[in-house]
């Protein structure tokens, strides 16, 4: 098992998905295809689902995973435009909320621009891209935006398995989940794990799948990390390299 993402959510993601082979997702905030991605090592395994992210990345996702529909939009509670305001030296802290970017000013960072994308609702992704598919997982990354993307997902007619949420005060361990979660939490969703910085929720139909979200990513899940992988690689060049001059 190789682990993508920064704080292991993949590794989780895995062990509870051991047995769907070609499950489906939808990846929201999903920034970049492979680095730091909760999906990707799904994606390897055979999943497939809908990438959406407001930032421009869609030639490295139709480079990395071309079997993945990408689309550059914000998603939200209703459709329309989002004013995104845009870090050049920190990407990944972009965002459409004013109280986030306040709190980022507060901490001594400004954005570069600001920029206007258009703005999506998960019901009308779903309803567009896959009305015939069972839905397995959401990932929702929007440094502030939870709660409005949760207001446009009908989570009586949808029910993926699990959905995670990021649910600190961007650049925090501050909790901020309180606001959001109780639309989750009253349509038959538990909170069955927290990492420190995301939070799991298990749809209660599959209450089944409680235990596996018991322990943290540990030694038994048998995951090494890309940047392992990486390296690895990257010793083995060297090795054949130096074979090589020796050889001469």
């Amino acid at each position: 098992m190789i682990s993508y993402s920064r704080n292991f959510e993949d590794v989780i993601l895995q062990r509870v998905f051991a047995d769907v082979a070609d499950g489906c997702f939808l990846d929201v905030g999903a920034s970049m295809p492979v680095g730091d991605s909760n999906t990707y090592a799904l994606y390897q395994k055979g999943w497939r689902g809908v990438a959406m992210e407001p930032l421009p990345y869609r030639q490295l996702w139709e480079a990395a995973r071309p079997e993945d529909v990408f689309l550059n939009v914000a998603v939200g509670e209703k459709t329309g435009s989002l004013t995104l305001q845009v870090y050049d030296d920190m990407h990944q802290i972009s965002n459409g909320v004013p109280e986030t970017a306040d709190h980022w000013e507060r901490n001594g960072r400004k954005p570069s621009r600001s920029v206007e994308v258009p703005m999506v609702t998960l019901d009308q992704v779903i309803a567009e891209y896959l009305p015939d598919l069972p839905l397995h997982l959401i990932c929702i990354d929007v440094e502030g935006m939870e709660h409005q993307v949760l207001k446009g997902l009908d989570l009586k007619a949808h029910r993926p398995w699990v959905v995670v949420l990021e649910a600190t005060v961007p650049g925090s361990a501050v909790p901020m989940h309180q606001a959001w979660e109780p639309l989750l939490l009253e349509r038959g969703y538990t909170m069955s794990y927290f990492d420190g910085l995301n939070r799991f929720y298990l749809a209660q139909e599959r209450r089944n799948l409680e235990g596996l979200f018991a322990l943290p990513p540990n030694i038994w899940d048998g995951f090494v990390t890309a940047r392992e992988v990486e390296m690895q690689a990257e010793i083995g060049r060297l090795e054949a390299k130096i074979a090589q001059l020796q050889a001469k």
